[in-house]
């Protein structure tokens, strides 16, 4: 990356190129709550898995969810969270999200980072709050609050790299601070606050207004650079016109763009991306992805059966056509490349899986790789082969995920090898795993 991305009027910039972006949210980036109840740290493989697939999707920027915080509903009392108290950080989790940066960086993706969150499930500004025993309608104006805020942001603003070295307001993998998510009652005093102390550390990175909504006074804000808006039927059906309305509303002051969105009717999604791509929007961020897990198949959020599953696969199933999984995603694809009037390139053929290690042929799992839209398995007796296909239509669509039962023919050892296979053909083969067959002597 050779430039920051700057913003001039209602246009973003990378150097002197004009930069707009499609592309999807990753709420797991940088720590894990799925599957439910599940809350975990996420792996180095994980997490370049999920910036592959953005880069894959024709993606520039992905946005991670907010820090989380002690007594959310995902964290809870007891479980690790980035904030446990006024100016206590688990060094854990941000020497996660430095992995994040570091791998944003060598997969050329810019990082949306929101701060805070106005809703419960990482913890948000009630919890915050509680941290000193406060209320969350303190939040915005009590003095004390308000600073415990502004240390955490020179805490995440200047903290250096644990991996490279490069603190977080010098990389350029950072596309810009968030105030928050969804920050429904916010004033415009607070955001001016703290927009003017995040500028004051922060020479580098663009700022976006968290609200829920486009704030008048923010649009007029000189410490604010994007304004943004989620849409869902909560806030109202006319999501092409509210949509619209936005595009207008920020036009010659601010650039706007999509923070979420997504909608159960394939034919909507489409329309808010044709339309937002149209009014010149700066870009626009579908909800949301959940990449491979390093223990075979995806992470997931719902069931894929709900009209209104929350989260996708890339590819995409053809299970999953109940939720248009496969044409969202692939009109996402190319509408990616459309907002930056690039041609479409050609699919590549998927990087090799990881066979992981086999106890039974009735339990052969794997990681699966970026981009792939099934799996080829292979069995011979021999580690050098002859190898005789066993599958060639594995899938990694159960949820949750189900490994692939084999029932070889014979009591001997087998030895096993799987490769991925999309449009463009098959991988390379993955590595060899051998297990020994005990045939029942019923």
């Amino acid at each position: 990356m050779e430039h920051f991305i700057t913003r001039k009027e209602d246009k973003l910039f990378n150097g002197q190129d004009e930069f707009r972006f499609v592309s999807i949210n990753i709420p797991n980036l940088h720590i894990n709550e799925d599957p439910l109840p599940n809350w975990h740290r996420i792996d180095p493989w994980e997490v370049e898995d999920a910036l592959k697939t953005i880069h894959l999707m024709g993606g520039q920027v992905t946005r991670t969810y907010t820090f989380s915080i002690k007594g959310g509903i995902r964290p809870g009392e007891s479980g690790k969270a980035h904030i446990y108290g006024p100016g206590q950080f688990d060094e854990d989790l941000f020497q996660d999200l430095d992995k994040v940066i570091e791998l944003a960086n060598k997969h050329n993706v810019r990082l949306i980072i929101p701060f805070i969150d106005y809703w419960d499930w990482f913890g948000g500004i009630k919890h915050f709050a509680a941290l000193r025993g406060k209320s969350a309608t303190e939040f915005w104006t009590d003095r004390e609050l308000i600073e415990d805020f502004k240390q955490l942001l020179h805490y995440v603003i200047n903290r250096k790299n644990s991996y490279t070295g490069v603190p977080y307001k010098e990389d350029k993998a950072i596309m810009a601070w968030e105030t928050g998510n969804e920050l429904d009652d916010c004033p415009d005093s607070w955001t001016a606050e703290i927009t003017d102390y995040i500028g004051s550390l922060d020479k580098n990175h663009l700022i976006i207004d968290g609200k829920y909504g486009i704030s008048e006074a923010s649009l007029d804000n000189p410490n604010v650079d994007i304004v943004s808006n989620h849409y869902y039927v909560d806030r109202g059906h006319d999501i092409v016109g509210r949509v619209t309305a936005d595009v207008e509303l920020a036009k010659g002051k601010k650039p706007f763009i999509i923070g979420e969105f997504n909608h159960k009717d394939t034919q909507i999604v489409k329309e808010v991306l044709e339309t937002g791509i149209e009014k010149g929007m700066a870009g626009a961020l579908l909800w949301s992805l959940r990449y491979h897990s390093k223990d075979g198949g995806f992470y997931y959020h719902g069931e894929p059966s709900e009209p209104n599953n929350p989260c996708f696969n890339w590819p995409g199933f053809p299970s999953r056509e109940v939720t248009g999984e496969r044409e969202k995603l692939q009109f996402l694809r190319e509408s990616a490349y459309r907002i930056r009037n690039s041609p479409i390139p050609e699919v590549d053929e998927p990087d090799a899986p990881i066979l992981l290690p086999i106890e039974s042929p009735e339990m052969i799992k794997w990681r699966g790789a970026a981009g792939a839209e099934k799996y080829i398995l292979e069995r011979a007796e021999q580690p050098e082969g002859p190898w005789e296909v066993i599958s060639d239509n594995m899938l990694e669509d159960s949820i949750p995920y189900v490994p692939f039962k084999d029932t070889p023919p014979g009591e001997c050892r087998y030895f096993y090898r799987i490769k991925a296979l999309n449009q463009a053909g098959p991988s390379v083969p993955s590595n060899v795993e051998a297990v020994d067959n005990k045939v029942s002597s019923k």
